[in-house]
């Protein structure tokens, strides 16, 4: 009979033994980086349990648990339709990547327990309830989520705890040094303006006369009397709709010149110039295009408002500090790391 022992916590584990002097990093070479359980009878077989894919300082990461990591990678592809020899190339890409996510991981987990950091249960019961409120779901919901993603509730909790410590870590080695000026959040404002100045939308609709052949003076001049005459037809009231239905050269002419939406900033200049100042039902000038003579109609128009620099503040400092703590922890932790002993192990 043959009793399995499932080594994930290098703590207590019977093959591996914590060392504080790097007694496992000096091991994991004659190991052969693969855990075995001799059977009873005469250790003459060996049953293969998991195998070790990184050393981190005192402590490991196994092949399960990178399997673990990479099983919502799995289960998105699987649902995506993915062949399974597809899944295979995707996934061997995203080896490398989803290691070194494990590997700061183990290195914050290490700093979170030299510094004592801990975290109730009463902390990760609010933010499961906080996470359910945002994304509308019921308890039934949240495990049949859980479920698809290869969890139990109890890995989610345990995955929850490791992210809040991580966060107290961050407050606790990065967020304490930021300091947010209001020099920096006007120098914000002032470079991101059309982010806070609101936005304009039109609809359009338009009459658009061709000058078939530019270069002769005469041409143009009969194009733009034609156009003149309907410039006055639209002022004494008729539809533009239908004016642009019948004289209209442009293919949008057949739904009466409807050209569609479209934001302010993203129009030419003469022709969001020739819109300034007009409002819901008012028409432009004839404007000289390089597509011929046009007139533009104002369907509809809607503003969305602005912000000012005490409105938008808050928001700006939230997210100025936000960009400088991932900035900050990102220097923290490659320099944590280029501190430690990390091997990985093909």
């Amino acid at each position: 009979m043959c009793t399995k022992i499932f080594t994930r916590k290098t703590r207590t584990g019977p093959l591996i033994a914590r060392g504080r002097s790097g007694g496992l990093k000096a091991r994991s070479a004659a190991l052969g980086t693969v855990l075995y359980v001799l059977l009873a009878a005469g250790a003459a077989q060996a049953e293969l349990v998991d195998r070790i894919v990184a050393v981190v300082n005192d402590d490991i990461i196994l092949q399960s648990d990178l399997e673990q990591a990479m099983q919502p990678l799995r289960n998105n592809l699987a649902q995506q339709g993915y062949s399974e020899a597809q899944q295979r190339i995707f996934l061997a890409d995203q080896r490398a990547m989803v290691l070194n996510q494990l590997i700061d991981e183990k290195l914050t987990d290490q700093q979170v327990e030299r510094l004592n950091l801990k975290v109730g249960e009463n902390e990760i019961d609010a933010t499961i309830e906080r996470i359910k409120s945002v994304n509308r779901l019921s308890d039934e919901k949240l495990r049949q989520m859980l479920e698809m993603e290869g969890l139990s509730f109890d890995q989610y909790r345990e995955q929850i705890k490791g992210q809040l410590l991580r966060q107290k870590l961050v407050n606790w080695e990065v967020k304490s040094k930021i300091v947010i000026t209001d020099t920096d959040v006007r120098d914000y404002y002032e470079k991101n303006l059309d982010r806070y100045q609101g936005k304009t939308q039109y609809h359009l609709r338009h009459i658009l006369l061709k000058v078939n052949n530019p270069d002769l003076e005469s041409e143009r001049r009969r194009v733009l009397q034609l156009m003149q005459r309907i410039h006055e037809r639209l002022r004494a009231g008729e539809p533009f709709g239908q004016m642009a239905i019948v004289y209209s050269e442009a293919p949008s002419a057949e739904k009466g010149g409807d050209l569609g939406i479209f934001e302010s900033r993203l129009l030419a200049r003469p022709i969001k110039e020739a819109l300034e100042g007009l409002d819901k039902g008012q028409f432009t000038d004839i404007l000289d295009t390089e597509y011929g003579y046009q007139i533009f109609y104002i369907e509809n128009v809607t503003h969305t408002g602005g912000k000012s620099i005490e409105d938008a503040g808050e928001e700006i400092e939230d997210k100025l500090f936000a960009d400088i703590v991932n900035q900050k922890f990102e220097g923290w932790l490659k320099a944590l790391r280029q501190k430690a002993h990390v091997e990985v192990l093909e």
